[in-house]
Order: structure tokens, then C-alpha cells, then sequence
């Protein structure tokens, strides 16, 4: 019986991982790569296979990089439309 949970972890991985080829937002990519190698890498961790252990940790790792330093982006483009004053304001205020 956990054998067989391991193998459709697997399965799931490995669906998420080649869907993620045809996702064209780049978080959604990155996010399927993510979720499709933590399953694959639960896997290979079970089998004792090192080769697929340390593959899919590299590409864990990459995307975990991409996706914080996109959050990133992402909070310093809102605080900054937070700071900016709109243009309508600063209008009447130099009057």
C-alpha cells in the first residue's frame, strides 16, 4: 500500500511537471515546477535514487529563488504606487 501511494505521488509529480510546459505566465510556471518537484523529490527520496534526488532539489531551489524575489517585485511595485501621489493631487496642490 505505500508503495503505491509513493508511485501515484510520482505520477502527480511528473503530470505537474510536463503541464507546466504549457503554462505561459511565468509564476504560474515557476509554481507548477515547484509543486511538480517537491512530489518528485518526496519520490526519489523514498527510492533512494540520488540522481533524481539532487535534480529535483536544483529545480526546487531555482524556482523557490525565482518566486520570492517575484513577491519581491511585487511588494516594492505596491508600496511604491502606495507612496506616489496621484497625479490630480498634486495638481491642485501646486496651484
Amino acid at each position: 500500500m505505500e508503495s503505491m501511494v509513493y508511485d501515484i505521488i510520482s505520477w502527480v509529480g511528473l503530470t505537474i511537471c510536463i503541464g507546466a510546459f504549457f503554462i505561459k505566465d511565468v509564476f504560474w510556471l515557476r509554481l507548477a515546477t515547484l509543486i511538480g518537484c517537491s512530489l518528485l523529490f518526496v519520490y526519489y527520496s523514498h527510492i533512494a535514487i540520488p540522481q533524481g534526488v539532487i535534480s529535483n532539489l536544483l529545480v526546487l531551489l531555482i524556482n523557490a529563488y525565482y518566486l520570492v524575489r517575484f513577491a519581491s517585485a511585487r511588494r516594492k511595485a505596491l508600496n511604491a504606487s502606495k507612496l506616489a501621489v496621484p497625479a490630480s493631487t498634486a495638481l491642485t496642490t501646486e496651484n
